[in-house]
């Protein structure tokens, strides 16, 4: 029996994650995902830069897990946020050099459909499916078939992004409205399935679950009507900052941008009259693996 182990690190604009898979005779086997909040993205619609601070929290981040993956090769997936800052490249540079690991900036466009993989590989065939995949500094509209990407598009609608251009008071995401219904670009058949991916639709199911601790068993598959989208969105919406921390199933760290996350969501059922939308733990991490998406074009260096 052949096993292979590998390990992606996605590097978001509002957080890390990392996944290790084991390849055993043709099939993937998955460890549990993990996570933390790094925030790269503060602050880059004004400053064109990635935050300072977020780029050592990413590294601390990093230098812990790299002690965990000796001997595995690693691919660093960077989206919305490395790819559009000034000094995306050099902070990829500094991966390399530290952990020698395998760096690669996505397109948007790459990014949707790797997303689009991981979220439908356990979908029945011939369903005609959308995914929705909410990020911090993008979101990414992916419609197809059997795995198979047919229309694609990245917006930069992202809930970081729009909470800091927005606010979050009631004229904010007023403004942060107009501006998803003004972006959504005509779509050529209307999805039989909806599946929604990103932080913001897994916390939605949390909180509608009343999870006190955060179960993925629990929060994939979770289906939620528009109504209850719109729900949710008014109610958290009507807390305070420290009221919404309180809230089960919401992790404090994100209980600003979920309004934007929210109204995205929100936004985008109700321009393509979309009733429901199923939620999903499997995303782009899951994609780079069934793709074996995990190499770059750049050399790699290993700290000496």
């Amino acid at each position: 029996m052949t096993e292979t182990e590998y390990a992606v690190v996605d590097i978001g604009s509002n957080s890390l994650r990392l996944m290790q898979g084991l390849l055993s005779d043709g099939q993937w086997r998955f460890y549990p995902k993990r996570m933390a909040t790094t925030r790269l993205a503060i602050g880059l619609a004004e400053t064109g830069h990635l935050w300072s601070d977020g780029i050592a929290n990413s590294l601390a981040v990093m230098e812990e897990w790299n002690h965990n993956l000796q001997g595995i090769p690693v691919c660093a997936v960077a989206t919305s946020a490395v790819r559009e800052a000034k000094d995306g490249q050099a902070f990829l540079a500094e991966v390399r050099w530290r952990f020698g690991w395998h760096c690669r900036i996505v397109s948007g466009q790459e990014e949707g459909a790797l997303s689009f993989v991981g979220a439908t590989s356990h979908v029945s065939d011939n369903t005609t499916v959308a995914v929705l995949d909410i990020g911090g500094g993008s979101t990414e509209t992916v419609l197809g078939k059997d795995c198979e990407v047919s229309w694609s598009h990245s917006y930069p609608l992202g809930a970081v992004r729009l909470i800091e251009t927005g606010g979050s008071t009631a004229e904010g995401l007023q403004e942060i409205r107009h501006k998803c219904d003004s972006a959504w670009l005509r779509q050529p058949v209307k999805p039989e399935t909806l599946i929604g991916v990103g932080g913001t639709l897994t916390s939605l199911a949390a909180m509608d679950a009343r999870l006190e601790i955060y179960d993925p068993a629990v929060t994939d598959g979770y289906v939620l009507s528009r109504d209850k989208v719109s729900e949710w969105l008014r109610r958290l919406a009507n807390m305070s900052d420290e009221e919404r921390k309180c809230v089960p199933g919401l992790a404090s760290q994100r209980s600003t941008i979920i309004l934007a996350g929210l109204t995205i969501a929100e936004s985008y059922m109700t321009y393509y009259d979309i009733d429901e939308i199923t939620v999903s733990e499997r995303d782009l991490l899951e994609g780079v693996f069934y793709k074996q998406a995990f190499y770059d074009s750049c050399r790699i260096y290993k700290p000496q």
